[in-house]
């Protein structure tokens, strides 16, 4: 490990490859983790939304009630049986558990479920027909007629909260002390978004290189990208779980780093579901990361459905007049490559961020989540008055809606990526065991779950309401007062975590001594 007499690193080694030789043999696997998560995460996030926002007579719409019906519950059966799984699996047979049955999933849905979608969903006739007849419930209806591919957006969805908070950022936290912590996080940022770019360039530039095939309706026929793109997804699972087990093999992991404090001799503390509740209910430290991770999903949730409709509409299949997914999967793809890019970028100046402190890192994304998405609030609510301005600079309203909720949505995930989940992060290192496993596993899977769903929900009842009152052009402006109303909640958790990160950082430095390696 290092110690005070480690030698000091040159400005730009410190920038980019921050790693002393002896610590090759840990960081670059992660990184190889790492990039396939966050592959995997942005290939199945551009397909869930490809697949159900483009089926005919669904769309944006839809998504709120797939999160709130659907996602939400799945995730908080998947926290309990995380629980209850970690205290009877040791950590690697815990770990193969959760990865396999995503790479199990996937490959069935390309090859078995996808091929035969016409026998296994409703008819769109059928779909239409219902939304006429239930219009209150015409929204939802999609979720259930479109069942496949609202089971592979529930699956998308918990790849995202599972394997990211799960599969990288626990078993980092479990084998890396805080001062490595502080030069390895960004980095792992910077050189996994190395994945989320090939994801981008994969779903973005994948589609020229298909024959186009259309089927007796006349529609794009999206097998074969489902099928490739799926398959680099399994794969990108097969390799996760080998670069895992190379790590515990292959004499890299300390048996500290692989069992914990007290290594396997240490009988495993075991907590009941309910105990486990009352564990993060009195925790006043987990529900500030509680309430970062819920402001999170909340806003970002409000912006892009609405932004997703506009992507949606604007890319139309001119030889049908129908939406086209793979139009839409293939500018959703470009998006990743620019929010892959971004995010290198923020993540070469955040570790001088991080220097400033952990409060002024942690608060940028909230700060940058606020402006960038009142800014697109403001010309939705004002568009109509600026359709002559589109018309001077040679664009409509609709094309300038998607290039601001594009630069809204690059830069709010680059600052997530480069400075709130590290963090983030960072803030769970200086817990104990319980916060660290059962903890963060309540705060990643069900916070990020609560606050994409309490996105849906308050777009839902905005929408009721305002239709109610016979005055729905109301409904925009109301999201996004909420939207800054929640971000100003969020910058307040991020100062009130500020000060017991503070305290517990000095704590775990004064009682490890002058040669911790925190």
């Amino acid at each position: 490990m290092l110690n005070s007499q480690t030698p000091a690193m040159g400005k730009w080694r410190e920038r980019l490859w921050p790693v002393f030789s002896d610590e090759v043999k840990i960081f670059l696997p992660m990184v190889v983790i790492m990039f396939w998560v966050l592959f995997n995460y942005t290939t199945v996030r551009n397909l869930k939304d490809s697949l159900l926002v483009n089926a005919p007579h669904s769309g944006s719409f839809t998504l709120p009630w797939v999160k709130m019906g659907l996602v939400t519950p799945c995730a908080i059966f998947t926290v309990i049986g995380y629980a209850k799984l970690s205290n009877v699996l040791s950590r690697q047979k815990l770990y193969y558990s959760t990865l396999f049955p995503f790479a199990a999933f996937f490959l069935l849905f390309a090859f078995v479920f996808y091929p035969a979608r016409a026998y296994l969903n409703a008819s769109p006739e059928w779909i239409e027909a219902t939304m006429l007849a239930y219009p209150k419930l015409a929204p939802a209806i999609p979720a259930v007629g479109y069942w496949l591919f609202s089971l592979f957006y529930l699956m998308a969805e918990l790849w995202g909260n599972v394997a990211v908070a799960l599969l990288f950022w626990q078993f980092a936290n479990q084998i890396t002390p805080t001062s490595q912590a502080k030069r390895f996080y960004p980095m792992y940022g910077f050189y996994a978004n190395l994945g989320l770019v090939a994801a981008g360039v994969l779903t973005g530039f994948g589609d020229k290189l298909f024959k186009e095939v259309r089927l007796p309706t006349g529609e794009k026929d999206f097998t074969t990208q489902v099928q490739v793109y799926t398959g680099c997804v399994v794969l990108g699972c097969l390799l996760i779980g080998l670069m895992y087990w190379w790590m515990h093999k292959g004499n890299v992991l300390t048996e500290e780093q692989k069992f914990g404090a007290g290594k396997a001799k240490k009988e495993k503390v075991k907590m009941s579901l309910k105990d486990s509740a009352l564990f993060l209910m009195k925790s006043r430290y987990l529900w500030y990361i509680m309430v970062l991770v819920l402001a999170y999903g909340i806003t970002i949730n409000i912006v892009e459905v609405l932004w997703k409709e506009s992507v949606s509409l604007y890319f139309i299949d001119p030889a049908t007049g129908k939406k086209d997914p793979g139009a839409y999967s293939s500018f959703i793809g470009k998006s990743f490559i620019g929010t892959g890019l971004a995010t290198m970028l923020l993540i070469l100046v955040s570790k001088n961020l991080l220097k400033v402190g952990w409060l002024f890192a942690a608060s940028l994304t909230p700060w940058v989540v606020m402006i960038t998405g009142a800014g697109f609030f403001a010309f939705m609510v004002f568009q109509d008055h600026l359709a002559g301005f589109c018309q001077i600079i040679g664009s409509s309203a609709l094309e300038v809606a998607v290039i601001l909720g594009l630069i809204q949505n690059v830069l709010s995930k680059g600052t997530k990526y480069s400075l709130f989940d590290p963090t983030k992060e960072m803030a769970f290192i200086v817990g104990n065991e319980e916060e660290k496993v059962k903890g963060k596993a309540a705060v990643d899977v069900l916070g990020g779950r609560a606050g994409k769903s309490g996105g849906s929900v308050i777009q839902i009842v905005s929408q009721l309401v305002t239709k109610t009152i016979s005055m729905p052009q109301l409904n925009v402006p109301i999201l996004g007062a909420i939207l800054v109303g929640i971000t100003f909640w969020w910058l307040w958790a991020v100062k009130s975590l500020s000060e017991d990160y503070t305290k517990r950082l000095q704590a775990a430095e004064a009682e490890a001594g002058p040669s911790s390696t925190l």
